[in-house]
């Protein structure tokens, strides 16, 4: 699944951030935004591994599927700093090593008002290095799949349809509409920005058979994301990450060990082929061993030559199931650490009993039944919803008629004529505070709890889900 044909970038485009002050106040703000409580770590959500208990979750659940490329996961932050001569927008990758980069020539306008800047935004994505088929031309891309914090709202309790609806609507056809009306914008760009395609889970043939052959950039796999949950820090169990099971690869960090010198059994002899140990994460224990790498000695050889680094790196690696060990697929410099050890068994765990291609295929239609079950009975218990709904209005519309005579006015007389009784009612005014409101608004206010207006409002947005039946009614048919 994996392309080697197309190039992963190797580094991140913009400026470090090597002051340390500054880079403290960056991590800061990214932690206040995120809501970290001054913890200062990578708030991306990781997949686990898909294996054949994952089909039966995606029958249960509303998920996504997407392509996962091939490229380093990183998040734009967007800030905006006030100055002398005005506000000025600042925008910032930062990755898994908790490295900031500052980028120029990248304007996030606000959806509202292209004179005003997005502000306190933290969008993910993943950088990737598309290949025009014709030219062979390389161009930089940043796809952007999520949005975690919008103008300083943390949008992380609401769910992916939620968060993918404003990074749409308002981070990327913002920008899109500027980019539209001052094109010369485009050529100072670092990167082009794009909005990563998602499809319904049971979309999958079309994802594997239609989308994956026109990119034009690396694969990696397929990514089911949960539409429904909210953004999860660190490993979340409602991202799947699918792959071929021969094609599943782990990260470790790789330690070189060299025999000692024959003279001198204390001195490491460099001269010699090492031993290549793979290093699992175990969290506060620190690494552990995992397992020996076999490299050849052509490829040793090779790799010497050329002076390549390779103690101390996270590297991928593969199951090579011809010669039962693992392989070498690259080298991670974009991560510090390799998989924590419950993602490692996770997937070994995928290895041995993965799904392969044709069999997630051949699910897609009892994921899809299912989602139209879901589908249906969603609109079943809205329309009981909304029936209710009416119910309860017509009843708080008798109660505003029967208006009780304790909240007439204190200066009106209580009469025992139920006609000038119900004449006061309808007439009287009262000072309530700042405010002289008619009895007969009195009584809404009692019934509804609220300002009048607000209750209008709240009964408008009412009206508007129930309006929604019909366009539900409508997806069900494209189902």
């Amino acid at each position: 699944m994996v392309n080697p044909n197309f190039p992963v970038p190797d580094r991140i485009p913009g400026q470090l951030i090597t002051n340390r002050t500054n880079l403290r106040h960056l991590r800061d703000h990214m932690s206040n935004l995120c809501g970290l409580n001054g913890l200062k770590r990578f708030p991306g959500s990781q997949p686990v591994s898909f294996t054949k208990t994952s089909l039966k979750l995606l029958e249960t659940e509303d998920f996504w599927v997407c392509e996962k490329s091939d490229g380093v996961r990183v998040m734009v932050m967007v800030v905006v700093l006030p100055t002398p001569h005005g506000p000025v927008q600042e925008v910032y990758f930062f990755n898994r090593k908790d490295e900031f980069y500052r980028i120029n020539n990248v304007i996030f306008p606000h959806h509202e008002n292209f004179n005003r800047f997005l502000k306190d935004t933290i969008i993910d994505g993943e950088l990737v290095i598309d290949v025009d088929p014709k030219t062979l031309q390389h161009q930089l891309r940043f796809l952007a799949f999520d949005c975690i914090v919008w103008e300083g709202e943390n949008l992380m309790k609401k769910p992916l349809i939620n968060r993918y609806g404003r990074l749409k609507e308002w981070v990327i056809k913002p920008m899109n509409k500027l980019l539209e009306i001052q094109p010369r914008l485009i050529e100072r760009m670092p990167f082009d920005v794009r909005l990563k395609s998602m499809e319904l889970a049971y979309g999958i043939d079309k994802v594997l058979n239609q989308d994956l052959p026109k990119l034009t950039h690396g694969n990696d796999g397929l990514i089911f994301t949960s539409a429904t949950s909210p953004y999860s820090i660190g490993t979340d169990p409602k991202i799947l990450k699918w792959k071929p099971p021969s094609e599943n690869s782990i990260d470790f960090r790789l330690e070189l060990r060299f025999p000692p010198l024959l003279n001198d059994q204390n001195e490491p002899d460099f001269y010699q082929k090492p031993l290549f140990v793979l290093m699992m994460n175990c969290g506060r224990d620190g690494d552990q061993y995992f397992d020996m790498l076999e490299m050849s000695d052509e490829e040793w050889l090779e790799r010497k030559r050329r002076r390549e680094q390779l103690d101390n790196r996270v590297v991928e690696v593969v199951w090579d199931f011809d010669r039962l060990t693992w392989k070498i697929m690259r080298f991670r410099d974009d991560k510090r650490d390799g998989n924590y050890k419950d993602v490692v068994f996770s997937i070994i765990e995928s290895i041995k009993a993965g799904v392969e291609a044709d069999e997630l295929i051949k699910s897609s239609q009892k994921i899809r039944q299912a989602w139209k079950t879901r589908a249906e009975s969603n609109l079943k218990n809205l329309d009981n919803s909304s029936t209710k709904q009416q119910s309860n209005e017509r009843m708080n519309s008798q109660n505003v008629r029967r208006a009780p005579t304790k909240y007439f006015s204190p200066n009106q007389s209580r009469s025992t004529n139920s006609t000038k009784t119900k004449q006061n009612c309808n007439n009287q005014e009262f000072n309530n505070g700042d405010k002289r409101l008619s009895s007969e608004k009195v009584v809404k206010i009692k019934i509804v709890g609220g300002d009048p207006r607000r209750t209008k409002r709240r009964l408008r947005e009412k009206y508007i889900s129930m309006n929604d039946i019909s366009e539900l009614v409508s997806s069900l048919k494209r189902l």
